[in-house]
């Protein structure tokens, strides 16, 4: 008899857990289905009405300035990974004509360096 007064008790942690657990993914869940509709709405009115646009166009200036940003930020970054590059390369080119093979100095002769004259 003492082992069924021990199994209802886990059980009902269990199930506290669990709803408590459940619980929390609902309100992420809402929380999510927010943030996506907020950002839903920002997106939603360039297609919608094909070709009139909404009374208020704040948002799609906004979308339009993004847009123009955006597509500068890209330039200036792919002006940079270019420039990058090239410094790079000429970095490469200055190092290797350092390393290049040099003709021997010829070796002091043998009389020059018993006599001294060298």
């Amino acid at each position: 008899m003492a082992e069924n007064d021990a199994d209802p008790a886990p059980e009902q942690g269990l199930d506290q857990r669990v709803s408590s657990l459940e619980t929390g993914q609902e309100s992420m869940s809402q929380k999510l289905d927010k943030l996506l509709g907020i950002v839903g709405a920002d997106t939603g009115q360039d297609g919608g009405d094909g070709g009139h646009e909404p009374e208020g166009t704040g948002t799609n200036i906004a979308h339009e300035i993004r847009t123009q940003l955006d597509q500068r930020d890209a330039a200036a970054k792919k002006k940079a990974d270019e420039d990058a590059l090239k410094n790079t390369v000429s970095e490469v080119k200055a190092k290797v004509a350092e390393l290049a093979e040099k003709a021997p100095e010829p070796m002091p002769r043998r009389v020059e360096r018993i006599m001294g004259w060298s």
